[in-house]
């Protein structure tokens, strides 16, 4: 994997590098957002507490680098973007026979600059950031327990920007820091997460736009755009990936006996892939999304999985174009498929419990256009399942409500690829 990110680091740098702030000479869509990746260490210093046997611990420091992607956005304004950790460095051991663990998770955050981002200049910021916590027990006679918290942080930090790099300096604050927790598969308590977290990092521009400006103002896409309107050439199919979280807004709960201590379904990381079909003059995509995943939760030694295969027909239609910001909604009806079972240290106890549904839906989000001509995109997708209903590991029909985002999907257009560059060939 790090030699992955090196070798992206490396072709960037070479091919799509960004060495000023082109959005200070003027503002146009083409220089509307400005896409990056890099490295981001975090580090948690000794805080929080857990109890266990009736003692009292605090949580170990922690270090964990971590992968970032994200973008400077509304020209040198708003800044979003999603850290991925690599690794973790703590100390696990409670006792000879327990380790804990904890990983602060993936976040999700949104930093505003009151004065924007400008090479030479020191600039602070604030915002909001949404995490994917995870805290776990693993004991050598009982088994293991980890439970996810999905929470929200506040954000505050300064940076510092040269030569297409920027250095970041953050400090991310939780404000509610308790969560319930079972020990055992009988017996609950409280843990008391880590309030502070700090990062520093080091991430590197990248635009892929900016050469798209030369053709809009001289006129040039504006009539490549006349021409392959008249032959219906901007029409496309569309392939589509993306990772993508999906969230259990309602989940099934268990109130007695040892299933209350198996921890709620709440989210699962998973791979989103799409077909479909872009009519560009109506501003409308047709298409299908297709997502499998498995939900695990286990409480010393008792697992409780639920899988959803869901694909489902959507149409977006796109509102409006604001300097490259294209926002879109439109229904989404899927098929689903979900199956549900209970095991006990990896033995089945009762049967699979099936459920099949047709389940209406809501799809919004919005694409990142650097031209009317784009050949491919970066798409947001955000999806609303509301009142689905299956039936759960006790038999029981229980609600399993559905929200999914996709924070960066690549979409691209087969039809486009071909017709594009030969049509720009004549000009």
């Amino acid at each position: 994997m790090r030699k992955a990110f090196l070798y992206l680091f490396v072709v960037l740098k070479i091919c799509c590098s960004v060495d000023a702030q082109v959005y200070k000479e003027k503002k146009t869509q083409h220089r509307f957002a400005q896409t990056y990746v890099g490295l981001n260490t975090q580090f948690v210093p000794a805080q929080g507490s857990l109890t266990w046997n009736d003692q009292t611990f605090a949580f170990a420091p922690l270090i964990s680098p971590r992968f970032t992607i994200g973008g400077l956005h509304f020209w040198g304004k708003w800044d979003f973007n999603l850290n991925i950790p690599l690794t973790l460095f703590y100390d696990r051991e409670i006792d000879e026979r327990t380790d804990y663990y904890f990983n602060p998770g993936g976040d999700l955050s949104a930093r505003y600059y009151p004065w924007r981002m400008e090479y030479g200049k020191i600039r602070p910021y604030a915002g909001i950031s949404v995490n994917e916590m995870t805290f776990g027990f693993e004991t050598e006679n009982t088994g293991d327990r980890n439970d996810l918290f999905i929470t929200g942080s506040l954000l505050g930090g300064i940076s510092f920007a040269k030569d297409g790099l920027q250095l970041n300096a953050e400090i991310m604050w939780l404000p509610q820091n308790k969560r319930d927790f079972y020990s055992s598969r009988s017996e609950s308590g409280t843990i008391q997460l880590p309030r502070s977290y700090f990062s520093f990092g080091l991430i590197k521009y990248f635009d892929g736009t900016l050469h798209d400006e030369e053709y809009k103002l001289s006129g040039k896409t504006e009539k490549i755009e006349n021409d392959l309107r008249r032959e219906n050439k901007l029409n496309s199919f569309s392939i589509g990936i993306a990772p993508s979280g999906s969230y259990f807004l309602l989940a099934p709960v268990y109130e007695t006996g040892d299933r209350q201590s198996v921890p709620l379904h709440k989210g699962v990381f998973n791979w989103d892939f799409g077909l479909g079909y872009l009519f560009h003059d109506a501003g409308i995509h047709v298409g299908l999304a297709y997502r499998d995943y498995t939900s695990r939760r286990e409480s010393y030694g008792l697992n409780h999985l639920y899988r959803r295969r869901s694909i489902a027909l959507e149409a977006l239609f796109f509102i409006w174009d604001y300097n490259g910001f294209a926002p879109f909604i439109g229904p989404s009806v899927s098929y689903e498929r979900w199956a549900a079972g209970e095991f006990e240290i990896n033995v089945q106890v009762g049967e699979t419990q099936r459920t099949q549904m047709i389940s209406p839906g809501i799809i919004f989000g919005w694409d990142i256009l650097a031209s009317p001509l784009e050949t491919w995109v970066l798409r947001t997708n955000l999806r609303y399942y509301p009142f689905q209903k299956i039936t759960d590991i006790a038999g029981k029909e229980s609600r399993v409500d559905q929200f999914e985002f996709n924070f960066i999907q690549l979409v691209l257009y087969p039809n486009r690829m071909v017709n594009v560059p030969r049509a720009k060939r004549k000009y």
